[in-house]
């Protein structure tokens, strides 16, 4: 099945599930008309930002299939925006609801005396829901721990998925024909299958797969490269940009997984090391991945993700990377070094200055081994600089890139900033939108 129906297939299940509480609650139950239109349209959002809540454990389960047809970087980008999307449907639907003579106390205000279980449930929900997207949004500014929102996140999300529910069954208003129960039935078997396969079964099927850090060595970049060997199974290999989950500690259950790119070759043999460059973002990466020495055990879920030049079949390739977002670019060209593969890759590196091209060298010591050539772009260079100055442009592109560059793949990795770049700079090179693929590394 190729990608394009998979995606499609998907998508419309998607939509299916999202509608579904909605159109079983219209044709199950049709006589039972709301007092108003506007108590009528309350209660249908209400409906549908319950089940975009419920399909947001879905979004960020890892269900390969899935994130085949999309990528898990879209996946995440598209869960945080029905996050939103679930959030305004869910403020409209109390605000309706109000609007329409609903006494604003009893639903907001969850220790008013005129309060019962049914409001209650509703106004906690809501407020957690608010909770769950401030810190989501604010979380480096807050200064909260990735490992701490983490658990948050997901407590505030389940509660909200809980809660609605319960708040939904007390009012009764559409639990009363066998058809709704079954629908909320499906919602909650799928809310707790998907923390189950995630939480419970992916722990327990990777327990008999330990890593094994055999060097941890300090990169340029104020980075680090990990290089990992599987204990007791034949770990895996990938196609060279994918990511995997890498999480630190005796079991593979608990806290901090975090997504970070293969920077070695993905072609590895059974039994085969794996490196990891990371960059020091704070948290786990700049604190426990500097104190990891040779033989601390680690836990890999993975591969994952779709962003790899052997998706994309080319007569060349121009790679775009910005920051730690060089990591699955420098694995694509190590890959193709040790194929011995003859096609022409431009490397356009953009950095801050020297200091900060991680994996440079090694970059430069793959242009012997096949045709590519690295461009670095430092936009606050010292001095002694003599190479290209500023953000990767029309113009610093067209004196590297050769004529036929229409006819190769653009694979791009890096910061917002550079990505919203390449938006204007490649329609001006003449690259039509199908032959450019992206990667944001910034998912969590």
């Amino acid at each position: 099945m190729g990608l394009m129906v998979r995606g499609i297939l998907w998508f419309g299940m998607y939509l299916f599930l999202v509608l579904l509480p909605l159109i079983t609650a219209v044709l199950s139950n049709p006589e039972r008309i709301a007092p108003s239109p506007l108590v009528a349209l309350g209660v249908g959002l209400g409906f549908v930002g319950y089940a975009l809540m419920a399909l947001e454990f879905a979004l960020i389960s890892r269900i390969k299939s899935a994130a085949a047809a999309f990528g898990e970087d879209a996946l995440q980008q598209f869960h945080n925006t029905m996050g939103m999307v679930a959030l305004g449907f869910l403020l409209a639907h109390p605000i309706l609801l109000i609007i329409s003579g609903y006494p604003a106390k009893c639903w907001l205000n969850p220790f008013a005396s005129c309060a019962n279980l049914a409001t209650r449930t509703a106004a906690l929900a809501l407020y957690a829901l608010i909770l769950l997207v401030v810190t989501s949004i604010l979380r480096k500014k807050l200064g909260i721990r990735y490992e701490v929102w983490y658990v948050l996140h997901g407590l505030f999300a389940l509660f909200v998925v809980v809660a609605s529910l319960v708040h939904i069954f007390i009012l009764g208003r559409y639990t009363t024909t066998p058809a709704m129960r079954v629908v909320w039935l499906v919602y909650v078997v799928l809310v707790i299958g998907l923390v189950l396969y995630h939480r419970i079964l992916v722990p327990i099927l990777n327990w008999n797969k330990k890593w094994e850090v055999v060097e941890n060595r300090v990169e340029p970049g104020d980075a680090r490269t990990l290089v990992l060997k599987p204990v007791g199974h034949n770990g895996f290999s990938f196609e060279p940009g994918q990511f995997a989950w890498l999480k630190t500690g005796r079991t593979p259950f608990g806290l901090g997984q975090h997504p970070i790119s293969m920077s070695s070759g993905g072609d590895v043999p059974p039994g085969g090391q794996v490196t990891f460059t990371v960059k020091n973002l704070g948290d786990w990466s700049g604190q426990e991945v500097p104190a990891l020495k040779p033989g601390d055990t680690m836990w890999v879920e993975g591969p994952h993700g779709v962003f790899s030049m052997d998706r994309e079949q080319a007569m060349g390739y121009v790679f775009v990377g910005g920051g730690i977002g060089i990591t699955p670019l420098h694995s694509m060209c190590q890959t193709m070094a040790e194929r011995g593969d003859p096609r022409p890759v431009v490397l356009f590196y953009g950095a801050h200055d020297e200091e900060s091209l991680t994996l440079l060298e090694e970059l430069q010591a793959l242009t012997s081994r096949m045709n590519l050539t690295v461009v670095p772009v430092l936009s606050h260079p010292s001095e002694d600089w003599q190479g290209e100055t500023g953000y990767v442009n029309v113009d610093i592109m067209k004196r590297h890139v050769p004529k036929q560059v229409k006819w190769f793949k653009f694979l791009i990795c890096g910061p917002e900033q550079l990505m919203d770049a390449m938006e204007e700079v490649l329609p001006a090179v003449g690259i039509p939108p199908q032959n450019v693929l992206t990667e944001r590394f910034d998912m969590v």
